[in-house]
């Protein structure tokens, strides 16, 4: 039996293509899609987080058409993850080439809220698609500033791994990025330091080429450590000052429906906190919460991915049956 009969992918879907939209200033973002073989139902867009771009996460391939836009787009959706500014196949903003201490911190939440309405413009305006968007850690702070300050434009708003109030924020970066290595960033999805010693929850294929794969995509410049790779700072800005309590966005403005969802081992949320955060959104028609056991913040990239991507079908699937 092959690997993708063994795994429930008995169908091979089109080749992931990469839209560049226009972002000013000479700029672009990039638009993964990935679309289903049959007729298109509606569109999942997700937004990755702080440090490494979508084809990293929600496009990372475990094995050939194994991914988890590929398994929306099993589901009948055009399946799309946005590369932030700074990210990816995105373009690098000038300040990313220049001193770390040479300007403000690069793509913050207000600036990557107007980049994922680029895609929606893409989807929603031009396919005149519903659009269920899928954000993670840090991207569901501009996710949220979108869904806010477009009113009715969203099927629904997936906060995977929220960023949320903690009352002890780190001090914000003011250099407009900061530099780690593949290797260190790989290591870090480990969770060695959260998870008991006999539990591994990361995926064989990203200990064999995730690292190699984050390394290939960030551009390398003259002057550098070796194997170092800027990333841009605006993001831990964001995160410091929601954990302070501070967002740019009301959540009580919010009226798409809500779904809050992290694994157990999250160390960037918990149940109490989860359940506070998700209160917020009181206009919200719809509002879900799930735990999911053996996970940590890196959960779509873990042994129990699929209950996470079966769990956010399942919410989508409702938002759409309530809808009126």
């Amino acid at each position: 039996m092959s690997l993708l009969l063994a795994i429930g992918l008995s169908a091979a879907l089109p080749a992931i293509r990469t839209y560049d939209l226009p972002a000013g200033d000479g700029q672009h973002v990039a638009l993964h899609c990935i679309e289903p073989e049959g007729p298109v139902r509606h569109a999942a867009l997700f937004v990755h987080g702080a440090s490494f771009p979508t084809m990293l996460a929600a496009g990372f391939e475990f094995a050939p058409g194994d991914s988890w836009m590929a398994f929306m787009a099993r589901r009948g959706f055009i399946s799309c993850g946005l590369d932030f500014l700074g990210f990816g196949a995105s373009s690098r903003p000038p300040a990313m080439a220049g001193a770390a201490n040479a300007a403000t911190p690069v793509t913050r939440a207000p600036e990557a809220a107007r980049q994922i309405a680029l895609a929606m413009q893409e989807l929603r305006g031009k396919r005149h698609l519903d659009v269920h968007l899928i954000a993670h850690s840090w991207g569901t702070i501009p996710a949220a500033e979108y869904a806010a300050e477009h009113p009715g434009t969203l099927a629904s708003l997936t906060l995977f791994g929220p960023v949320v109030p903690t009352g002890a924020a780190d001090k914000p970066d003011t250099t407009a990025w900061w530099s780690i290595t593949a290797q260190e960033r790989y290591r870090q999805l480990l969770f060695e330091q959260v998870l008991p010693k006999d539990l591994r929850l990361i995926e064989p294929a990203v200990t064999q080429r995730w690292a190699a794969a984050f390394d290939a995509s960030v551009p390398k410049l003259r002057g550098d450590a070796p194997d170092a790779l800027r990333i841009p700072s605006g993001p831990g800005a964001d995160i410091a000052e929601a954990q302070g309590g501070r967002y740019p966005y009301d959540a009580a403005s919010i009226a798409a429906p809500v779904f809050v969802v992290y694994g157990d081992y999250d160390t960037v949320v918990n149940d109490a906190q989860a359940a506070d955060f998700l209160h917020r959104f009181s206009a919200s028609p719809l509002a879900w919460r799930l735990r999911i056991d053996h996970g940590t913040h890196v959960l779509h990239l873990e042994r129990y991915r699929r209950s996470l991507y079966r769990s956010v079908a399942a919410f989508i699937d409702a938002a759409e049956e309530a809808k009126p």
